[in-house]
């Protein structure tokens, strides 16, 4: 609204106005963060009949057991179906809003941004993960001059969590904005379990060595020891090849452990309000925040995690969760017993975490976004 000289209201023109917004980031499958908060911000902007969405999908063809690194034949076919798509793209939007880890920022995102400002067009960069800032230290003084050059040049750098727009702060990059990971939420509290025995936890993504799920087994294996309540731990998630013969040669070895499988897309939260807790014993420094930390908040479940550098963003230790050291089993098992003997404590936990999960939820975070991106737009949303 806008308030002329004489009183009266009216309607600014340009609030009414479709806008385009240029989505370039990962889409599932693979399973995983960037890619599922990439889907369900996608769902929520289908929300807004004033927004279009035109995407360019940037998720690898190839079984998501094997990891990427370096350069290789399947990155630069990748670039080179993104590059003609957002040149025949960028004409037609209003913004650019680009997906990138720190290889894809390096490489690809300054040509996208060297485009976007051809064409005059608005350009947002939303890392993947936390490590940015780590990455950027790491590198020598010209080079990291020359990254910071980039990230200036942005209109904006959206990061997952406080720590890496704080430090992007520091290092000049005043143009960084907190823009959490998020899920779908229903605003209703979740519904209370049915009472089964024992305690049940959960650990749900990608198997692999920096995710702890070999020491998680070890803290499994010591709890009959020392906890008189029976304890079981179900493992779902695609196990990476240079973890897999391993995983599963001590698996057999834990009796009060067993594979699951693979989750289907979509269902965490679902998934995770069958169980008493979930457990993410990573040791990876450059983890932001886990969507699967975020499920546990939506569905209303305690969380057993690491004191890696983002988490006290998601996890108060003592209050919605416990955070112990990294490849700790022996703290682990301790943190683990200590749920698993205190149901009111667990009940309490999971309430506080569900209240927390607010902060995330897929709506609020997209509102923020078009907030950031249109500064100058109003936009309706349609009810689900």
């Amino acid at each position: 609204m806008q308030i002329t000289e004489s009183g009266q209201s009216i309607k600014v023109q340009t609030s009414l106005q479709v806008k385009r917004l240029l989505f370039v980031g990962p889409k599932p499958p693979p399973i995983g963060g960037s890619p599922l908060t990439v889907q369900a911000m996608l769902e929520e902007l289908a929300l807004y009949p004033s927004v279009q969405v035109a995407v360019i999908n940037t998720s690898p063809a190839m079984d998501v057991r094997k990891k990427m690194t370096g350069f290789n034949f399947e990155k630069v076919r990748r670039s080179l179906l993104i590059l003609p798509n957002f040149i025949y793209e960028i004409p037609r939007c209003d913004a650019v809003l680009v997906f990138a880890n720190d290889l894809f920022a390096i490489t690809l995102a300054p040509l996208l941004l060297f485009l976007a400002k051809l064409f005059h067009k608005p350009f947002y960069l939303k890392p993947v993960g936390a490590g940015l800032d780590l990455f950027i230290n790491a590198q020598k003084k010209l080079f990291r001059e020359y990254l910071l050059f980039i990230l200036r040049a942005a209109d904006g750098i959206l990061t997952q969590t406080k720590l890496l727009k704080d430090d992007l702060h520091k290092l000049g990059c005043a143009n960084a904005h907190y823009l959490p990971g998020c899920r779908p939420l229903s605003p209703n509290a979740p519904v209370a379990k049915e009472h089964q025995p024992g305690f049940r936890l959960i650990y749900l993504g990608h198997i692999t060595r920096l995710k702890g799920p070999l020491v998680l087994l070890d803290a499994l294996k010591t709890l009959p020891k020392i906890c008189d309540e029976q304890v079981t731990c179900d493992f779902f998630g695609p196990i990476h090849d240079e973890i897999h013969d391993e995983f599963l040669s001590r698996l057999k070895s834990v009796p009060n452990a067993r594979y699951c499988g693979v989750a289907k897309a979509g269902t965490g939260p679902q998934l995770i309000a069958n169980y008493d807790a979930l457990v993410l014993p990573t040791y990876y420094d450059t983890e932001g925040h886990p969507g699967v930390l975020i499920e546990a908040m939506h569905a209303g479940v305690p969380v057993i995690s690491t004191q890696v550098r983002t988490f006290p963003e998601l996890i108060t230790n003592g209050v919605n969760g416990f955070l112990v050291p990294t490849r700790d089993d022996n703290s682990l098992a301790g943190a683990i017993k200590q749920l698993a003997t205190d149901p009111i404590l667990r009940k309490k936990m999971g309430e506080a975490n569900h209240q927390k999960g607010e902060e995330f939820r897929a709506d609020a975070v997209v509102a923020k976004l078009l907030r950031i991106v249109f500064p100058d737009s109003f936009f309706i949303r349609e009810p689900r």
